[in-house]
């Protein structure tokens, strides 16, 4: 029996974008609950004084008593408010898509594909055996690690996708040999079966 574990270096670049994603979130979380609110504050103190010479000196002791510069905001209130919507989008778009990488990363974990002179197996309960395999696609397997075990089950064409990227290298390697072996055989028993029957 081969068996091929999982390889988590693959799924370790998920980890780092569902931290990414937090860190993200953490960040909008910041700016929609402290920054731009205060930036808020302070353009509508602004906005509520008149455009005058006379509005203009009562704005900049309003600033000046609330420790404010006294220079007119570069946003308007209603951009702000405008921003402070984006960063609940933001916050959003940024722990769904780190909720998925998540789960990419994690659910892997304990994986496995086995490979016997009969039967390939996967730690989520796939099995098939190789009597029942009609083609072996690696026009992948050279640059990519993909190959694609074709067969039948149950009158259906079925497919069983081995990744040397997603598994051990080596062993996937040799499950792969394993495959092609029986279907060579399999391929030599027909080829006779179909000469003694001319």
């Amino acid at each position: 029996m081969i068996r091929a574990e999982v390889d988590l270096s693959f799924f370790r670049r998920f980890l780092w974008i569902t931290i990414a994603c937090l860190v993200g979130t953490g960040w909008c979380l910041f700016d929609a609950q402290v920054t731009y609110p205060r930036k808020l504050k302070i353009a509508q103190s602004y906005e509520s004084f008149p455009q005058t010479a006379e509005g203009t000196r009562q704005w900049e002791q309003e600033a000046k008593n609330k420790g404010w510069m006294p220079d007119a905001p570069e946003k308007s209130s209603g951009e702000l408010e405008v921003s402070i919507l984006n960063q609940y989008i933001f916050i959003a778009v940024c722990l769904s898509v780190g909720l998925v990488m998540f789960f990419k990363w994690y659910l892997p974990r304990g994986s496995w594909i086995e490979g016997t002179d009969d039967e390939i197996r996967d730690s989520r309960g796939r099995t098939f055996s190789l009597n029942s395999l009609v083609e072996i696609d690696r026009h992948r397997w050279e640059e990519k690690g993909i190959a694609v075990l074709r067969f039948n089950h149950e009158g259906r064409k079925q497919k069983f996708i081995l990744d040397d990227f997603k598994y051990q290298r080596e062993a996937a390697g040799k499950i792969l040999e394993l495959a092609e072996r029986k279907l060579e055989s399999l391929l030599q028993e027909s080829q006779t079966r179909t000469e003694e029957g001319l």
